[in-house]
């Protein structure tokens, strides 16, 4: 069953000079689910322009886009903010935590925003901090941890309301390798016991290699894509060996992480 079901979609904007500029185009995509899906591309092929559109944040100029059959470019204002915070779950590079909340508010903000009864916001709490390891740091504000534990936290906000896709941003950009590797054998093993559907954008060769699958993005159309088999390290590899072909700019490649 496809969770996220993309078709013909195109984006365009016009810059004050008249100029077109055309950010996506003709984009078919679809995502089953419990897949683990991964867009890489150059800067400025059109990855962050995908996940927006994805996210609700932004509108297509064409095609549709359905996550569990419903297209969210048709919600009225309103219904999109309900939808948005049901449906999806987002996890950011830079956390988007937010300072003047403990990281215990802070994950349970989107069951506030709903109305949940207390009882039930702790019952779905208290299992989901001590797989993530940051029950301890509940009572803790976002600057009194690491970047690490940030992201736990933020992972947590984002799983807290069961949402159909996990959408993440390039998660580890502001991680250290341990850091990293530690978020992305969680989202690994989210993903494969509890068949969660996640779909990360990301420079990060080292990352990707955590997914089932990657989409490779080049000026705004899809350009190729690989899948896993049973063994990550020679995934990577493929995943360099494309990203050589595919050209552009990408962070430093960490090979020692893998």
């Amino acid at each position: 069953m496809s969770v996220l079901n993309v078709q013909q979609l195109h984006k365009t904007y016009i810059s004050k000079g008249n100029i077109v500029c055309r950010a996506l185009n003709d984009i078919d995509l679809q995502v089953e689910q419990g897949e683990f899906v991964g867009i890489m591309g150059p800067s400025g092929s059109g990855k962050t322009t995908l996940l927006n559109l994805l996210a609700a944040t932004d509108r297509p100029t064409s095609g549709h886009i359905e996550i569990n059959g419903i297209d969210p470019s048709k919600l009225s204002d309103k219904q999109l903010a309900l939808f948005r915070r049901r449906e999806l779950g987002f996890i950011f590079q830079n956390f988007n935590l937010l300072d003047s909340l403990t990281i215990k508010e802070n994950i349970v903000l989107p069951l506030v925003l709903e109305g949940t009864a207390p009882k039930l916001i702790e019952a779905k709490l208290k299992p989901l901090v001590e797989w993530l390891q940051i029950a301890d740091l509940l009572s803790k504000r976002t600057y009194a941890v690491s970047g690490g534990q940030k992201q736990r936290a933020a992972i947590a906000r984002a799983l807290i309301h069961e949402p159909s896709i996990l959408l993440a941003d390039e998660l580890t950009g502001s991680l250290d390798s341990g850091a990293a590797k530690d978020v992305m054998e969680l989202l690994k093993e989210l993903n494969e016991r509890q068949q969660a559907t996640i779909f990360i954008v990301t420079h990060d060769p080292f990352t990707a290699s955590y997914c089932q699958r990657i989409v490779f993005i080049k000026d705004g159309a899809i350009f190729s894509e690989i899948r896993r088999g049973s063994n990550r390290q020679a995934f990577f590899q493929q995943i360099l060996d494309v990203l050589s072909v595919l050209g552009g700019n990408f962070n430093d490649t960490p090979f020692a992480r893998i």
